[in-house]
């Protein structure tokens, strides 16, 4: 107990000390390495008594709670608490000085990385051990029986999605014409012929939004084409939700968690501001999150789900929208397409099912050679070009620039020739930003051959050995936002207006223009909403950290409980995260984390119907 109470105790301290290095703190220390640690945490804690000992109150309280329900913690749970702490401390870090620099800026900052981490995955473990109690007692919401739980019994489908379309409505209305972005506008300009039109966008988002548009001017309004595009995609946000809470109605989720899934989806800026918002992002995530729930039938059916028609079809549509839509969605679905002959396989490895093989492999490869033709009919009707090879190197580049920045002393002749056939060697220190690769990734040289590529890696790869802390700041500098919840990634738009000159020109061509009251009012909602990233609670439903959290928390809870159906459930939103590590920002795209926050509900409703079922089959 003894041991207990001193970790509260720490973790109370980590929470509540400041990690930047104090003012004057040389003075204070006069060089000595005991009195540097000392008046640092002197400094670091100054003012946090009262909020340290509320901190240190609750965990003794959590920690009562959970000694009297007899909660082990293992050795395996501290192990992924104690990464995930060393990330939050490295966020600690980065957010201050971009490096870090204060993990080891003299004894005490050594000393305060040591006690943050400490504290923190002794947190870290308590609120995973709590959930796990929590789920373990079986505890929900119990309501009366009236018309309304009657209704919904009647139309488990149907009151899910006028719930979520009557809420979204003024969301959707505050939004007219619709919320754009410079992205989207580049998009625009490419389908009206006013830019080089690439596959630097999916070609597939462009030319639906193009569409949308163009029907708006056959109607005679260019606002009522944007907003054609907002209202549809709304409609299918709001029957792949509702189909979400279907399915996890039947897999038995608890009513707490379809409620806190209903009351995110209404509530959270990530969902509410973004429905509105014309940006490939958000109609991608639409479909993983549609693939992901196919995946759960898959797996609860088995051998029964390649026999359901309809099924088949939602599969053929998710993979065919995954891959469409965004660029990188044939990263999450190809290897997913893998894995589930591999499931198939493993299933039917003792008795052979070639029909089902056979349905199976239509299906997928279907699928995918309808939006390959898809994509090559776009590509040939509308003369698009091919993107740059660079789009992909975003994490190399940034690693190198951030190299030639710390180390530029250190890089030789044949180094800096290899390097600038591919990149603007000169350039790279002053233009590297850690927080978004695109600004050294602009540097590419479009004339490098497959020779200078092979050779800049050769480069990179020998730098990597050099100084791999380098890489490592210059990865975790741009991504740590995934994991550390201690900063709002809370970017919200709210115009239609383009900022460059020549879209401007194309807005004004098409008659798209903002409404003035309409303007006024969606500032407004923009406001509140920024509030709810700062509230308690509410904050949590606007935070991709927390919701990958909770994922890392369900992979734990898939192998201690030992459950190989999760993996599969699982994997699409790993490889999403994957995707966004080799993606050219984070920090103010948190659309890019979409395919996480918006499937994390039924991920989780899978992962306590497989965990129910387990314990069913030990109990037999």
């Amino acid at each position: 107990m003894i041991v207990r109470v001193v970790m509260c105790f720490i973790a109370a301290v980590a929470l509540s000390m400041r990690f930047d290095l104090p003012e004057g703190l040389a003075e204070f220390a006069g060089g000595s390495r005991a009195l540097n640690i000392f008046y640092n945490f002197q400094l670091s804690l100054t003012g946090t008594m009262a909020v340290a000992t509320l901190i240190f109150a609750a965990l003794l309280l959590a920690e009562r709670y959970l000694s009297r329900k007899n909660a082990k913690r293992g050795v395996f749970l501290y192990v992924i608490c104690f990464l995930i702490a060393v990330v939050w401390a490295m966020g600690e870090s980065f957010r201050l000085v971009d490096s870090l620099a204060l993990w080891h800026a003299g004894a005490g900052q050594v000393v305060k990385t040591i006690v943050y981490i400490v504290g923190v995955t002794w947190v870290l473990a308590e609120a995973a051990t709590l959930l796990t109690v929590f789920l373990e007692s079986g505890w929900d919401v119990k309501g009366k029986a009236g018309k309304i739980k009657q209704f919904y019994g009647r139309h488990p489908f149907a009151m899910p999605f006028a719930g979520f379309f009557l809420c979204w409505l003024p969301n959707l209305l505050l939004s007219y014409p619709a919320t754009m972005c410079i992205d989207v506008w580049n998009q625009l300009l490419q389908f009206f012929g006013k830019q080089k039109f690439t596959t630097h966008h999916p070609p597939a988002h462009t030319v639906l939004a193009g569409l949308a548009e163009q029907a708006g001017q056959l109607l005679g309004s260019g606002n009522l084409g944007l907003f054609l595009y907002i209202f549809l995609q709304t409609v299918l946000f709001a029957l792949i939700l509702a189909y979400m809470l279907y399915t996890m109605r039947r897999l038995g989720a608890p009513v707490w968690l379809r409620g806190a899934a209903f009351l995110t989806a209404i509530v959270s800026p990530y969902y509410t501001q973004y429905l509105g918002m014309i940006v490939k992002d958000t109609i991608y995530s639409y479909f993983i999150v549609l693939f992901v729930i196919e995946v759960v039938y898959m797996l609860v059916w088995k051998d029964e789900y390649w026999h359901k028609k309809r099924h088949l079809l939602l599969l053929a549509v998710s993979i065919i929208g995954s891959v469409l839509f965004r660029n990188n969605g044939k990263y999450v679905i190809y290897p997913m397409i893998l894995l589930i002959f591999v499931m198939l396989f493993l299933q039917n490895r003792k008795k052979a099912k070639a029909k089902l093989f056979l349905t199976a492999l239509i299906v997928c490869l279907a699928s995918v050679g309808i939006s390959a033709g898809a994509q090559q009919f776009m590509v040939q009707k509308y003369q698009i070009a091919d993107g740059s090879i660079k789009e992909a190197l975003s994490l190399p580049f940034q690693q190198t620039a951030r190299y030639v920045k710390e180390h530029g002393d250190e890089v030789t002749k044949e180094e800096k020739k290899a390097i600038r056939a591919v990149l603007a060697y000169g350039k790279l220190a002053e233009r590297y930003d850690p927080k978004i690769s695109d600004p050294v990734k602009a540097t590419y040289r479009n004339k490098a051959t497959m020779e200078d590529l092979k050779n800049y890696f050769l480069v990179w790869a020998q730098q990597g050995l050099k100084h791999p802390v380098t890489y490592l700041e210059a990865t975790m500098n741009q991504n740590y936002y995934l994991l550390y919840p201690l900063v709002e990634n809370n970017t919200l738009y709210d115009t239609t207006e383009p900022d460059r000159e020549a879209a401007d020109v194309l807005a004004e061509e098409l008659g798209v223009h903002e409404i003035p009251l309409i303007q006024k009012l969606d500032q407004w909602r923009t406001g509140f909403n920024k509030v709810l990233f700062t509230l308690p609670v509410f904050g949590l439903l606007a935070s991709m950290a927390f919701f990958n959290l909770i994922l890392i928390y369900l992979c734990y809870g898939a192998i201690k409980k030992r459950l190989p159906q999760m993996a599969m459930i699982l994997m699409p939103l790993l490889l999403s995260d994957a995707v966004i590590v080799l993606a050219p920002v984070i920090k103010g795209h948190p659309r890019y984390a979409f395919p996480v926050i918006y499937s994390i509900p039924v991920v989780f409703a899978a992962f306590l119907y497989f965990k129910a079922r387990k314990e069913q089959e030990r109990s037999l």
